[in-house]
């Protein structure tokens, strides 16, 4: 009994055994019949097609205006009052007195200096009638035109050489040129606006004394400005001179335009750039402003646009041939965001572009 109980549980298993191979074997038939899935060959390509591109150069800078001055005191003295105070943002027209500093003290001393000049003058002529007669007329003239309170007329001219040596025993020569040092001099006094403008920087107050060398303050015209922006040494021949230039800051909605006026020869060793200068007289640039520059350009050669995605390791292309696929050395113009400038592929030639870099 025991016996035929073990004989039907092997049977049982050997049943089951030959039914589950029976199962699979119809599936891995079934599955041989089954036609495999086609791969599909479709890419992305662009054909290429060169030709000449327009560039656009990008850089920025800082726009300072062309006409500033910084003004020093060139004497010392109290800094008087005026009515237009030399304050930030005060407007001054060409030839308008900024600052006056007071210059009462030398004034008296450059009249004490002139009446010497006037007394030797006296004192020469009854000499110069006795000893020199021919020339009395015109050092009597002078005499009579002489006037304290103005300055000094040139002394007499073409002079002899034993007039001059004349003259020059009396120290006339040197009473004269020290007064005329002196009025250069009590000209500093009064500092006028060198050009119509505003002032951007005031380091004074009226009332308060001021220094020889003391730095005053800064003046600027608004008429124009000028910037120095680099450039790559790649990109130097595609500016010139006299080109236009878009001037754009977050600041501002509206687009300026700018003219590129210089071109410095000189390469910059740490960079490798090269700056351009830029003028503009747009009314609404103030001083210091920065500014982003889009220059556009047209190259010289024939280059083709690719894709960003159609340039792989920056430099390499993949073409698309009959047999198989052939990578291609290139030379990047120009990339943005969205294309490629190349150089070094022939017309007609397909490139694939990776879609996984778009």
């Amino acid at each position: 009994m025991k016996k035929l109980k073990y004989l039907l549980i092997i049977i049982v298993i050997i049943g089951g055994a030959f039914l589950l191979s029976s199962i699979f074997s119809k599936q891995n038939k079934a599955d041989l019949r089954k036609s495999p899935r086609k791969k599909s060959n479709k890419e992305n390509t662009i054909i290429v097609k060169n030709k000449i591109q327009s560039t656009e150069i990008l850089t920025s800078g800082r726009m300072n205006a062309f006409n500033k001055v910084e003004i020093f005191a060139e004497v010392s003295g109290v800094l008087e009052n005026s009515s237009v105070k030399f304050k930030d943002g005060s407007r001054f027209q060409k030839g308008d007195v900024m600052i006056s500093i007071n210059p009462d003290v030398f004034y008296n001393n450059l009249l004490a200096q002139k009446s010497s000049l006037l007394n030797q003058l006296t004192l020469l002529l009854p000499d110069l009638k006795i000893d020199l007669p021919s020339e009395y007329s015109k050092w009597e003239m002078y005499l009579e035109n002489f006037d304290l309170n103005k300055p000094l007329n040139p002394l007499p001219g073409r002079l002899s050489k034993k007039e001059m040596f004349y003259i020059s025993s009396r120290n006339i020569f040197k009473l004269y040129y020290d007064i005329k040092s002196m009025e250069a001099t009590y000209d500093k006094y009064t500092i006028e606006a060198p050009f119509n403008g505003y002032v951007t920087q005031s380091n004074i107050n009226p009332g308060t004394l001021v220094r020889n060398g003391q730095k005053l303050g800064e003046f600027i015209s608004p008429a124009l400005f000028e910037m120095e922006a680099p450039i790559k040494l790649s990109e130097l021949n595609l500016v010139s001179i006299g080109q236009t230039v878009n001037l754009s800051t977050y600041d501002m909605d509206k687009v300026l335009k700018g003219k590129i006026v210089r071109i410095n020869k000189a390469i910059d060793p740490q960079s490798q750039s090269v700056k351009i200068i830029i003028h503009s007289s747009d009314k609404r640039i103030l001083d210091g402003m920065f500014f982003n520059v889009s220059i556009k350009a047209h190259s010289n050669r024939k280059l083709a646009k690719l894709p960003i995605g159609a340039v792989r390791n920056d430099d390499t292309v993949l073409i698309k041939e009959k047999k198989d696929d052939k990578v291609v050395k290139v030379k990047v113009i120009e990339k943005t965001p969205t294309y490629v400038l190349v150089e070094g592929l022939k017309d007609g030639t397909e490139v694939i572009i990776d879609a996984a870099i778009n």
